[in-house]
């Protein structure tokens, strides 16, 4: 049975260890010496200003930590140049042996559900445009809305948390700066968990 709750303090260090393993590619480790940097964008995330900790959660089971959630705020910028928040979500973290099994699906509808709640007015993300339409997910183009060089495709996608909150918004989406990380740091961060 799997359980979803927020994150507290004490499982961070294992959610960065989890998201390693989920997105550890080996080819990628002999080409680059990193094999993934979405364990150090999870360490960043916790300490930027847009990190939304009550959209913060982790699966588990009754022994093991086994998958995670994160959002932080970005916005829309409309072509008044007014700023309309909107959030986005990354990574989602399943451990490998618990993948495609749900895990993900739980922590995204169990995270949007929450985030509807709150008040959030909606989604936006880069993601698999296969995955993702399940939920509900259109292509940002069908709301008027491009990245911030202009461009649509299919892996850019939105959903409204609040009916017709998109509707009116015509513009260009800025995601936090949080994801711009320097390759040198991740690999300098990754170094702690090569012993383990």
């Amino acid at each position: 049975m799997i359980n979803i709750r927020r994150e507290k303090k004490a499982d961070e260090f294992w959610v960065e260890k989890l998201t390693r393993a989920a997105f550890w590619k080996e080819d990628r480790y002999e080409k680059s010496g990193l094999g993934c940097d979405e364990h150090y964008l999870v360490h960043r995330l916790r300490q930027s200003e847009d990190f939304i900790p009550d959209l913060n959660f982790i699966a588990e089971t009754e022994d093991e930590i086994i998958g995670n959630i994160m959002y932080t705020k970005a916005f829309v910028k409309g072509e008044d140049g007014i700023k309309h928040p909107v959030i986005v979500f990354g990574p989602i973290s399943v451990l490998p042996k618990h993948q495609n099994k749900g895990v993900g699906g739980a922590l995204l509808r169990h995270s949007m559900n929450v985030a509807k709640e709150l008040g959030y007015g909606a989604i936006l993300i880069y993601g698999h445009p296969t995955y993702y339409p399940r939920f509900g997910f259109k292509e940002a183009k069908d709301f008027n809305i491009t990245t911030e060089s202009g461009e649509n495709f299919p892996a850019f996608m939105a959903y409204e948390l609040q009916k017709d909150y998109l509707k009116n918004i015509q513009g260009k989406f800025y995601l936090s700066p949080v994801y711009t990380m320097d390759p040198q740091e991740a690999k300098a961060y990754d170094v702690q968990f090569k012993s383990i």
